[in-house]
């Protein structure tokens, strides 16, 4: 019973935030449908689109310059300054393209996802919130506030913004992820299992949901699926070369054995 404990006690620490990815590509699908925009803004986003992020910065830079209603320009831009890790020019990115369309849902997301990666949630909290009241149908910013409030252990809120990312997007991985991590810190392993297996479902390579759902199991006495869980997740992170969860999990497949 004590290895059982001492696996339940990390089990937050193998669940970390699914999600990510370049948001340049995010951007293509996303909902920014601003029309008339310039040969240099749409240049823009095809060379970030293959990775060009400098190219595209300078691309941007003379969109800026030359255009009098700049908005688009500065949001690509600053989703490209996003891409290469640089947040605080991001945020000015977003922060101006803000201050010619201040009602734009997509920029606020953006801007506030930047700040989570600078830990201001308080900042990042209030973007999201005015995004989803600016466009209730725009499912990102409920899946980054709900990630916030469970950071903060407010568990039936950030349930409350899981369930409405799912009905926004019920094939969203991240989501039913992110559900069942709330699910297991609320206690319940049958619902939390269940956001697991679907997680797995939609995104096979998902290695974290394999981690939490394998110590589930173990803490309800299903040692040989906990196990085969492990081991999967362990796989899985040491085929991404994400070695610190790879040991980790080594760790905690040790314990069950």
């Amino acid at each position: 019973m004590h290895c059982r404990q001492q696996v339940a006690v990390g089990l937050m620490v193998v669940a970390i935030a699914a999600g990510g990815g370049s948001m340049s590509a995010l951007s293509a699908q996303s909902v920014e449908t601003a029309a008339g925009q310039t040969s240099l803004v749409d240049q823009g986003r095809q060379q970030a689109e293959q990775g060009q992020l400098e190219t595209a910065i300078a691309t941007f830079t003379a969109a800026i310059a030359a255009d009098t209603n700049p908005a688009a320009a500065y949001f690509h831009r600053g989703i490209a300054h996003h891409d290469l890790g640089d947040y605080d020019q991001a945020i000015d990115d977003f922060t101006a393209a803000l201050g010619i369309r201040p009602n734009h849902a997509e920029t606020l997301y953006y801007r506030g996802e930047a700040y989570t990666h600078l830990a201001d949630v308080t900042a990042a909290m209030s973007d999201f919130t005015q995004a989803i009241a600016l466009a209730p149908d725009f499912a990102r910013p409920y899946l980054d506030r709900g990630i916030i409030f469970a950071s903060l252990g407010d568990f039936p809120q950030a349930l409350n913004d899981l369930d409405q990312v799912i009905a926004l997007a019920p094939d969203s991985a991240n989501a039913h992820y992110n559900r069942g991590k709330v699910y297991t810190e609320l206690g319940q392993a049958d619902a939390a299992i269940a956001d697991f297996d679907r997680a797995i479902q939609l995104n096979p390579e998902l290695a974290e949901a394999y981690g939490n759902r394998g110590i589930l199991q173990y803490q309800l006495g299903n040692t040989p699926a906990a196990q085969a869980d492990l081991q999967q997740a362990a796989d899985l992170f040491q085929a991404q070369g994400d070695q610190p969860s790879y040991q980790q999990t080594l760790y905690f497949l040790q314990q069950v054995q």
